[in-house]
């Protein structure tokens, strides 16, 4: 039987990775449920809306609306809207964004399981986002027993790509405290864009990445993360998620039914690359044995080699790690190259026999083991969770 489809706006840019992941959870979302008809309107964040928009006959809106002007001309138009910026809950409708919370939470553990105890963030003053991710970061690291440490600027509340301009002008405040930091840090940066302005304000002050800093990201967009010397890390949102949901809420709502007015998706990981891949121990002698093992898990390296590599013996060699890490060391090197195998699982298409002997595991079985005992989920629950749009 024919049914009409409902026509729904989406006005959300995908000229970055955020955008283009919340694109596909709702194309998803299409494809499995939505008899709609879908207006796509290609835009930056910032740009006004089309003057016409009343005359679209819609039935419900997905938003990234940036500024409040965009919202109320959005709430003018009186029809079902859930915003997925989470800057404004609108008038008729909800809003979705990633957790804060739980974005800081991951960020301070990657450095803690890097040994690092010095640990700063850098964001945006006066953006909504950037503020909430920096308080979290701020109070939980304190909590957690770390010496914080936060860049300072205007705070005046600005649109997040107004920021992200003036801080590609000039970032001579951002070098000088970048100097005042402690060595070895870890910095969270609030979002891709800031930690790309990091590492350049960096290189700029002297300071080597990730040896004297380590820098963790948000976002994941791989035209930033992967175009940056050295790579960046990132936290991965799960935009998936947060688009998929978003139009299962608009569905509802275009029902005649209710969604929770706020709601926040916690993230997927951190995407480790060479920003932060680096560990950071009080004892030379240790560190210098963990990043031998970051370098080599994958090349099929044994306790008994690296004993032999440091001329130590078995115990002297695990009561250091154990002092440094709370475990031996064929758990790091097991760990390291299970996040190795996280990479080309979430990256590539690859064989699980291919991935296992890639990251020195001899065989599919052994590998699958080692991998469920250290993420709780086998390789495929990984893949299938992980690859999702």
């Amino acid at each position: 039987m024919w049914q009409h489809k409902q026509t729904v706006l989406l006005l959300i840019e995908s000229s970055r990775g955020y955008g283009r992941g919340l694109l596909r959870g709702v194309a998803d979302y299409c494809r499995i449920y939505g008899n709609w008809q879908v207006i796509h309107v290609e835009r930056t964040m910032n740009e006004q809306l089309p003057t016409d928009m009343g005359d679209w006959k819609l039935d419900g809106i997905l938003a990234r609306a940036e500024q409040r002007s965009i919202s109320d001309e959005i709430d003018a138009l009186g029809v079902p809207t859930v915003d997925l910026r989470g800057s404004y809950v609108p008038k008729h409708g909800v809003s979705l964004d990633s957790d804060p919370v739980a974005c800081a939470e991951m960020a301070l553990q990657h450095f803690q399981q890097r040994g690092l105890r010095d640990v700063a963030f850098c964001g945006y003053d006066g953006v909504d986002f950037s503020d909430a991710r920096g308080t979290a970061f701020v109070e939980i690291a304190q909590r957690n027993g770390c010496r914080c440490h936060s860049f300072a600027s205007s705070a005046v509340r600005y649109s997040r790509i107004s920021r992200e301009l003036l801080a590609e002008g000039d970032d001579s405040d951002l070098v000088q405290w970048l100097k005042t930091l402690p060595a070895p840090c870890g910095v969270f940066a609030c979002n891709d864009v800031r930690g790309r302005q990091t590492l350049r304000a960096c290189a700029e002050a002297g300071i080597a990445v990730p040896e004297q800093l380590s820098l963790v990201g948000v976002d994941n967009d791989d035209a930033i993360c992967d175009l940056a010397i050295p790579t960046i890390s990132s936290i991965e949102p799960d935009t998936h998620r947060i688009g998929f949901q978003g139009a299962t809420y608009l569905a509802e709502l275009m029902k005649g039914g209710k969604a929770a007015r706020r709601t926040y998706v916690p993230p997927k990981q951190v995407v480790v690359r060479a920003s932060s891949d680096f560990v950071a121990i009080g004892d030379p002698e240790t560190a210098r044995i963990l990043n031998y093992i970051g370098r080599h898990a994958c090349d099929g390296l044994t306790v008994e080699m690296l004993c032999e590599q440091f001329r130590l013996s078995r115990s002297s060699l695990e009561r250091r790690l154990r002092k440094a890490l709370g475990r031996n060391a064929k758990a790091e090197i097991d760990r390291v190259r299970i996040e190795r195998a996280k990479l080309l699982l979430r990256e590539t298409d690859r064989k699980l026999l291919a991935v296992a002997n890639h990251v020195a595991y001899s065989s599919a079985a052994k590998f699958v083991v080692a991998f469920k005992r250290i993420t709780g989920v086998t390789p495929g629950e990984f893949r299938n969770q992980f690859q999702r749009g």
